[in-house]
């Protein structure tokens, strides 16, 4: 304790605020601007630009309202974590913060094995060893780790180049998809009823889950709002224009992409740069252009996590630092501040889902492609969970905080507070359960192992929600020990 406490009077320079607007805006579109994400939209079809323009009116309008008002409200540092534990309780603390940090632990791997895979098939013709690719993703994760736990300004700086390569490779593609439809014409055909969804539910199951997705992660800025100067300020302006810039980025991408190849011809792991190369041809130049486009995908692929994980680090530190996780994930580094043993348990967890992920694909020899597949559906299960709590929490602070100052305030009366409420709230269930179990393509496998995923999540949290009120008694103790010992500390 006395180590921590001589160090203290550093921590004032290291917490002091230094995140723009402008910082904010790229930190947000390199999180939720996945190009990861791109060839799985681009695979729903021609009717991704309906549930796209759809999805934004129903959900992410209503989403980025109600973050703006949490966020510039109750400006906390552990974000959607705080926010909940005022409306709910710790308890409910407990829960939305275990699943917040699990699934970013569990995503993780699962980008950094697409990145190897990626990387085998541009450079190697997809027959870069196994064991290499593994040994590339645990590089990365750990990479990731040293990113956490340097200063934000390190995070930022990651996360902004991040978000300007994939704005250029995306507006690239675009380019790319001019000049294909010019020469060739469209390889999808763009009309009210190919557009248009004709199946109903069925469409749905496949679309809903993933452009939901694709729109989540505005309360990660949040979580870093105490390093930003006008906090009440600055997150609405931000969610405002960081979410029309990710929108409109997200369609204009679907559609290049399923102008150069029709929806059921793109790979979910080759297809941008499949869709560049037929774009651009196979001149030197094309070439030259599209491996570096490639190389600058491979590093958004990177940056993309270093947002989510500060983001899911800082809130289980906060977490734990009030006795609602154990207290490793409440470990800090002495003089930067920095979430460093969340940030450890995350890595460590990344490392070994990876090497489970290896012996299982050696095992199997090659079967357990659809067992890595059912993670990241477990993964994205995890992910939507505390989604659906935080349109609760707008809800209920309505009521219980009628009080506090709202610097920004979603308008309307009661009636539309329940329907911005409510109506992402069964949209986001909805997804959950199509990733769970998809009726129009079930498979035993996957929804079984998801379930039994979620009861050891479940079985997990409620441990940690049983042992959290002996956890907060010993962190209060532990403040009152260090008060009693600072003037001493000072003097020696």
């Amino acid at each position: 304790m006395t180590t921590d406490l001589t160090s203290e009077p550093e921590a004032p320079e290291a917490s002091k605020p230094r995140l723009r607007m402008f910082d904010m805006i790229l930190f947000s579109v390199c999180a939720m601007l996945l190009l990861s994400q791109l060839t799985v939209t681009a695979q729903v079809g021609a009717t991704a630009v309906f549930w796209t323009l759809a999805i934004i009116v129903a959900f992410f309008i209503p989403y980025g309202l109600v973050t703006s008002e949490l966020g510039s409200t109750y400006p906390d540092a552990g974000g959607i974590y705080s926010w909940v534990v005022r409306a709910f309780g710790k308890r409910w603390g407990t829960r939305v913060s275990w699943w917040y940090w699990l699934n970013t632990a569990l995503w993780v791997p699962s980008v950094y094995l697409m990145f190897s895979g990626t990387l085998s098939s541009m450079f190697f013709g997809g027959e870069l060893n196994f064991w290499v690719q593994v040994a590339i993703a645990i590089v990365l994760i750990w990479v990731n780790y040293w990113v956490n736990s340097r200063s934000l300004d390190t995070g930022t700086w990651v996360s902004n180049l991040g978000a300007g390569i994939t704005v250029v490779v995306i507006v690239v593609l675009a380019i790319a998809a001019g000049l294909y439809v010019n020469a060739n014409g469209s390889a999808t055909e763009w009309s009210p009823e190919t557009m248009l969804p004709h199946q109903g539910i069925p469409a749905m199951a496949l679309a809903l889950p993933i452009i939901i997705y694709n729109f989540l992660g505005f309360e990660l800025m949040s979580s870093a709002s105490t390093q930003m100067a006008n906090p009440k300020r600055d997150v609405p302006r931000t969610i405002l224009i960081a979410g029309a810039l990710i929108g409109g980025f997200y369609l204009v991408a679907t559609v290049a992409m399923q102008m150069i190849l029709p929806a059921d011809q793109i790979s979910e792991t080759t297809g941008l740069i499949d869709a560049l190369r037929l774009g651009f041809g196979d001149s030197l130049i094309a070439n030259i252009v599209v491996t570096a486009l490639g190389i600058g995908s491979l590093y958004c692929f990177f940056a993309s996590l270093i947002p989510w994980t500060i983001g899911a680090n800082l809130a289980a530190s906060e977490s734990a630092q009030l006795g609602d996780l154990p207290k490793v994930f409440a470990r800090t580094h002495p003089t930067r501040g920095t979430p460093t043993g969340a940030a450890l348990l995350c890595s460590l967890v990344g490392t070994g889902v990876t090497i489970a992920y290896a012996i299982l694909f050696a095992l199997t020899n090659g079967a357990v492609d659809d067992l890595f597949w059912n993670l990241f559906a477990f993964s994205s299960v995890i992910f939507l969970l505390p989604y659906i709590v935080l349109m609760q929490v707008f809800a209920k602070l309505r009521k219980s905080d009628p009080d506090a100052v709202r610097p920004y305030r979603v308008p309307g009366g009661p009636a539309l507070t329940w329907v911005i409420a409510w109506v992402p709230t069964v949209l986001l269930i909805a997804a959950t359960v199509f990733f769970v179990v998809n009726p129009f393509d079930f498979s035993a496998e996957v929804t079984g192992s998801i379930l039994i995923g979620l009861v050891v999540t479940v079985v997990i949290q409620e441990i940690f929600c049983a042992k959290s009120p002996g956890w907060a008694a010993d962190r209060a103790a532990e403040a009152e020990a260090d008060a009693l010992d600072l003037p001493l500390s000072q003097e020696g």
